[in-house]
């Protein structure tokens, strides 16, 4: 197992926080099927502001990848379910903090999985989606994730508190029958950034 974590704090008009988090599995055992793609939640306004947020991050680690040359990630419902719940569990707690990675990938839930990589946000305010991508997209820990040719599937859970504030997670995995190439742990550069626009849907 190999693990990459770490800490940036940025202060801005909102006080943001990021982190980001890979945990590789057997890398030499796959067996089993890994779970199809799946469809990515509705873009429309008439979506929840949570769903329309996670779509819209989605979509532009999309564009991200596309823009390096590297394979699109797959959206997950069972990552996504993840990574909500987790969000929501910082907010309730308050908790700004990674969830026990070896251990989800371990359960039953994602047993079409091999490998994770989860990058969490927080913003003491309402942000929009391009927000927390540029976040992440400008922390050397989060585009190990983003753009880590390694994976094939994402799932994005957003949770807006009732106080204001903003907590999102991305669970990155890799199946078990997925033909990437090995989950990387090399830092790729800042630039280019193609979604470096701060906008999109917000709470």
């Amino acid at each position: 197992m190999r693990r990459l974590s770490a800490v940036l704090l940025a202060l801005l008009p909102l006080s943001l926080a990021t982190a980001g988090c890979v945990v590789v599995g057997s890398e030499g055992s796959a067996g089993g099927t890994g779970p199809a793609p799946q469809s990515a939640p509705a873009a429309g306004t008439a979506a929840p502001a949570e769903e329309q947020i996670a779509r819209a991050v989605f979509d532009r680690v999309n564009a991200e990848r596309a823009e390096r040359g590297l394979e699109p990630v797959a959206w997950n419902d069972a990552l996504a379910g993840v990574a909500r719940d987790w969000s929501a569990e910082m907010a309730d707690t308050g908790e700004f903090r990674h969830q026990d990675i070896q251990s989800v990938l371990q359960g039953d839930e994602l047993s079409g999985f091999r490998a994770m990589g989860e990058n969490i946000f927080q913003a003491t305010g309402p942000v929009p989606a391009g927000t927390i991508h540029t976040g992440w997209m400008r922390s050397d820990e989060h585009r190990v994730n983003v753009l880590n040719p390694g994976w094939d599937r994402l799932g994005v859970g957003v949770f807006c508190a009732a106080d204001g504030s903003v907590w999102a997670t991305q669970e990155f995995g890799r199946t078990v029958d997925g033909d990437r190439p090995a989950v990387a742990t090399t830092t790729p550069p800042v630039e280019p950034i193609a979604r470096p626009d701060e906008d999109g849907p917000t709470c």
